[in-house]
């Protein structure tokens, strides 16, 4: 039997959020074997004592909210094997961690693995996706893996919503950097230490796992204007410890991923046109980053425009098909 992969689940408040996470893990992780690491960062709604019910978990408290990376630390001195990250707002079906594990270890240089998602940043978006029910869930995910069975794509960035990490590549690279405060950038800065010690990040094409999204910020009442200074402040500290690291890709790469979190920002917010704008801007910046063009593809779809939004689909195609990671090109 292999050995069991430690899912770390830190959570504050969002107590139903909390329990249909872990139900669904009981539910659908018949493929691998797995240990809960479940950290309460000091919630008050009753999260932490569901975590205390929850049979065979490993729970870790804080007295205070430490944030995602404070949080995700105090589970990863407790773990073993690969390790899963997992927010406490996501609803995983049926075979996703053996999916993810059998990406991970195709290769030994693969150091992060990612799944699909309906509500994510970035190139592990999919689009268009509604679902009422878990069973609607379950069935995507099993269409969804056997079109896509053993894909696998190297990026050069993964959203911590669903991380898998193998247990060499957080030997080497250790613990996340609590610097970050409650949240954002976090990921980014832990992709790039790995990409740094020699490890590539891929998404799982096959795998999928649902995904709520910014429940946590949203039960902490953050507002807009919060959420900007949280994401600009964290920008900085990213951007500065990138350059101390030396990396001289940070311009055009940071840059890129900006303007691609903007345009998502504005496409929730319903201005499609500002939305067009920060994309094309993105790939002027970097024009070898294969997510933008499919998330232009994309939002040309929504504006009924498909035959150019094929146009950009056919260029992100290309992108992958010359074996070139947007790290590579950097």
């Amino acid at each position: 039997m292999p050995p069991p992969v430690s899912i770390i689940i830190p959570a504050f408040n969002e107590v139903a959020y909390c329990r249909r996470c872990v139900t669904s893990i009981f539910a659908h992780t018949q493929d691998w074997p797995y240990r809960l690491i479940l950290v309460d960062n000091g919630s008050t709604d009753g999260a932490g004592e569901y975590f205390d019910s929850v049979p065979g978990a490993t729970v870790v408290h804080a007295e205070k909210n430490l944030g995602f990376a404070g949080g995700v630390n105090l589970g990863l001195a407790h773990a073993e094997g690969h390790v899963l990250l997992l927010n406490n707002d996501t609803i995983v079906p049926n075979g996703w961690l053996g999916r993810l594990v059998t990406a991970l270890e195709s290769a030994e240089n693969i150091g992060m693995v990612g799944p699909r998602s309906n509500c994510v940043s970035g190139e592990q978006q999919i689009d268009g996706l509604s679902f009422a029910s878990m069973d609607e869930i379950n069935a995507f995910a099993d269409e969804w893996a056997f079109q896509n069975a053993g894909r696998m794509r190297d990026v050069s960035r993964l959203v911590g919503f669903c991380l898998l990490i193998r247990k060499e590549t957080f030997e080497t690279v250790g613990l996340f950097d609590e610097s970050y405060g409650i949240g954002n950038y976090e990921d980014d800065d832990y992709g790039c230490r790995v990409m740094d010690a020699g490890y590539r990040l891929c998404i799982a094409e096959d795998a999928f796992v649902f995904h709520f999204g910014s429940r946590t910020f949203h039960g902490m009442g953050m507002t807009d204007e919060e959420w900007r200074t949280l994401m600009e402040t964290n920008r900085k500290i990213f951007v500065s410890k990138r350059r101390k690291a030396g990396d001289d890709r940070l311009d055009a790469s940071g840059a890129s991923r900006r303007l691609n979190r903007q345009a998502a920002e504005a496409v929730i917010a319903g201005d499609e046109l500002a939305a067009l704008r920060y994309l094309k801007s993105a790939i002027e910046i970097h024009p070898r980053m294969a997510g933008n063009y499919r998330d232009l593809a994309a939002l040309l779809q929504k504006m009924g425009m498909p035959e150019k939004a094929s146009e950009y689909l056919d260029r992100a195609a290309r992108i992958e098909t010359e074996g070139t990671t947007a790290l590579e090109e950097e």
